[in-house]
C-alpha cells in the first residue's frame, strides 16, 4: 500500500510539473512559478544522483536500485523513507 502511495505521489509531482510548465503563466512573469519550476525540476535529478551514489555503496545488489533512480523519477523518496530512515532510526535506538 505504501509503495502505491509514493508512485501515485511522484507521478502527481511529475504531471503537476509539466502541466504547470505547459499550460502555467509564462515563468518570467511570475518569479514564483520559476522557483518552484526549478525545484521541481532540479530535485529529481540530484536525488536521483543521491540515490545512485547511496545504492552502490551500501547495497548488496544495486542494478535494481540504480535502474529505479534512472528510469522512475522522485524514487529518491521512497529509497529514502523506506531504505535509509529506518537504517537510522534502527541503530539510534541501540544507543
Amino acid at each position: 500500500m505504501r509503495l502505491l502511495l509514493y508512485v501515485v505521489g511522484s507521478f502527481v509531482l511529475t504531471v503537476s510539473a509539466i502541466l504547470l510548465l505547459t499550460r502555467g503563466p509564462a515563468p518570467e512573469n511570475h518569479p514564483a512559478v520559476l522557483i518552484l519550476l526549478i525545484g521541481l525540476f532540479g530535485i529529481a535529478p540530484l536525488g536521483a544522483f543521491w540515490m545512485m551514489y547511496m545504492s552502490i555503496r551500501y547495497e548488496k545488489k544495486p542494478v535494481p536500485m540504480l535502474a529505479l533512480a534512472l528510469l522512475i523519477p522522485f524514487t529518491f523518496l521512497w529509497y529514502y523513507f523506506e531504505r535509509v530512515r529506518p537504517k537510522k532510526l534502527k541503530n539510534r535506538k541501540a544507543f
